[in-house]
């Protein structure tokens, strides 16, 4: 029991001292937490501050995608070896699972932050007043209500903030604040407003827009509430953006699994699934993540685009829009290669690898370049493995030559497909093979 233990407290010191500079990372991280949270309580505010989770998501983000990838391995391994680094690559794609995983709960969780961490506790100081227009700047009659103008300044000091409110914009479709919600002149501007748009309010995300007042109402049967007029920004209903990043999730927890089955050894390679190797399965692992991402940006431009009259519409345009946000980038991608300047063939790339067998024992380490671009060169190792890197797509002549006296030992052709592929091409040198200089 005792060895056990020992075994896993020096596992755990060798895994600290490479992970040094990670630890660290999380250690400030959660420093930074503690600090905001002490200076929240200060201010008379509650509620856990979300910028330290957001920085330790990214802290474990960047450690567990950077880290590197065991190599392949060489031929003539043994079946210890193999397994080994099967096992390795292996546990490396179940971390990256796991964060996938993680990052999408814990996404949606942050999604109803708003709700669970209010942006400012309303509690009244002075009793005996009613609700009324909240201005901006303090007057005699203000300070009654002090907590009142600390929620609207708190407000206006951020340009991005959850709230119930209403646009001022008379030529929106939906939000449009009320007659007896506006002042007299948007009032006046908003009974002229030809659209016909939909009067009302709702819980909201202002993104860069600025907010003229707010009107608090006190309902001793219903509790308090203030509602905002907004104008100019963006102003997207609070559930819109909820609902795309429901139809992201979706799409995300519906994806990965088949991206898992595809990177394992019992995988048998279809078309339309083909075997993902350790690199591929990574790239799309992060462009999953940022499909979802990416789903409440997409579901607000198709908000702005299309401008949904009612909320049954709104309902299904953010559901659509979260759900096939991964098509969607799919689709801007292939255009933004097909428009991009220059041409994108050069910029494809690939890979050569293989085994050099030499039958004279004699010469026991070569060197393998391309023979026109001869900068792409691998010294083999004690196996004989070699691998050039960042080779173009195309036919390419590679020759082979001794480490010793620079005589050619052998030349021949390969050719690679496609951008990212690994081509294989081993090479035999038999002993009576003449060099030549």
């Amino acid at each position: 029991m005792s060895a056990g233990r020992g075994d896993f407290f020096a596992e755990m010191k060798d895994w600290a001292k490479v992970n040094v500079l990670w630890i660290a990372a999380h250690v400030i991280n959660l420093l930074f937490g503690i600090a905001i949270y002490i200076f929240k309580i200060l201010d008379g505010e509650s509620g856990i501050p979300i910028l330290p989770i957001v920085i330790s998501m990214c802290i474990v983000f960047v450690h567990i995608f950077t880290y590197p990838i065991e190599a392949l391995p060489a031929e003539g391994s043994t079946q210890d070896e193999r397994k080994r680094i099967e096992e390795i690559r292996s546990r490396q794609r179940n971390k990256w699972m796991i964060f996938a995983y993680s990052f999408m709960l814990i996404s949606l969780l942050l999604t109803f932050y708003p709700f669970i961490n209010p942006l400012f506790s309303f509690v009244e100081k002075t009793s005996g007043q009613a609700g009324g227009i909240v201005q901006q700047e303090s007057t005699g009659q203000n300070l009654a209500k002090p907590d009142a103008g600390r929620y609207l300044n708190t407000l206006r000091e951020r340009p991005i903030a959850v709230f119930i409110g209403c646009s001022l914009d008379p030529k929106a479709k939906t939000l449009l604040c009320s007659k007896s919600n506006a002042e007299p002149e948007d009032a006046v501007q908003k009974a002229q407003n030809p659209g016909g748009g939909t009067l009302g309010s709702a819980w909201v995300i202002n993104i860069g827009g600025h907010i003229e007042h707010c009107t608090k109402s006190d309902d001793p049967n219903f509790g308090k509430s203030v509602t905002c007029q907004v104008k100019d920004g963006l102003l997207i209903p609070l559930y819109f953006i909820i609902m795309a990043l429901m139809g992201g999730s979706i799409s995300l927890t519906r994806r990965l699994p088949e991206l898992q089955k595809q990177a394992g050894s019992e995988h048998i390679a279809t078309q339309q699934q083909p075997k993902l190797t350790q690199y591929e399965f990574r790239e799309h692992l992060i462009f999953q993540m940022v499909q979802y991402i990416s789903a409440p940006f997409l579901a607000i431009l198709a908000y702005y685009l299309i401008e949904p009259g009612n909320i049954t519409n709104s309902v299904v345009l953010a559901f659509t829009a979260g759900f096939a946000s991964e098509t969607i980038l799919l689709m801007v991608r292939s255009i933004a290669n097909k428009i991009t300047p220059g041409s994108s063939e050069a910029l494809q790339y690939g890979a050569i690898a293989g085994v050099i067998t030499i039958q004279d024992a004699s010469a026991k380490k070569t060197e393998v370049f391309l023979t026109e671009l001869p900068q792409i060169h691998s010294i083999t190792d004690e196996q004989g493995f070699y691998v050039l890197s960042n080779v173009p797509v195309g036919e390419h002549s590679i020759s082979v030559k001794s480490v010793d006296n620079d005589a050619i030992l052998k030349k021949d052709t390969v050719k690679i497909e496609r951008a990212q592929a690994i081509v294989k091409k081993n090479l035999v040198i038999a002993a009576d093979d003449g060099g030549q200089k």
